[in-house]
């Protein structure tokens, strides 16, 4: 998206690296709609605790709800994370395009004025 070309100028393609975004965007959003489908699902199975009620079962329970929160809230997590980094993303290339464009007009003024 980014890079050095010969003569030390970094240059930026916009238009992919928007593209990369928004991608990124998308595959948040799809984490997250993944995560509502089948973590939602994992919470309804084991809410029938099918381990058992037995004393087995108890002591499973209490280890395995924890662990079952935690991946849940982190999945979320995740999806969320790429979400808003993907948004951050076209926000970023948005504000260098329009500070470029700022400076480039700045310079032209200057030179204008010889």
């Amino acid at each position: 998206m980014t890079g050095v070309v010969d003569g030390g100028q970094l240059w930026l393609d916009a238009t992919r690296a928007r593209r990369g975004g928004a991608d990124l965007g998308a595959a948040g959003a799809a984490v997250t709609a993944r995560r509502v489908e089948v973590g939602d699902g994992i919470v309804s199975a084991s809410a029938q605790r099918p381990w058992g009620r037995d004393d087995i079962g108890a002591a499973f329970e209490r280890s395995y709800r924890e662990c079952e929160q935690i991946v849940l809230r982190a999945w979320e997590g995740v999806g969320n994370h790429l979400s808003a980094l993907g948004a951050d993303v076209v926000r970023s290339v948005d504000a260098n395009m329009a500070t470029d464009a700022a400076a480039a007009g700045r310079l032209s003024r200057v030179t204008d004025q010889r």
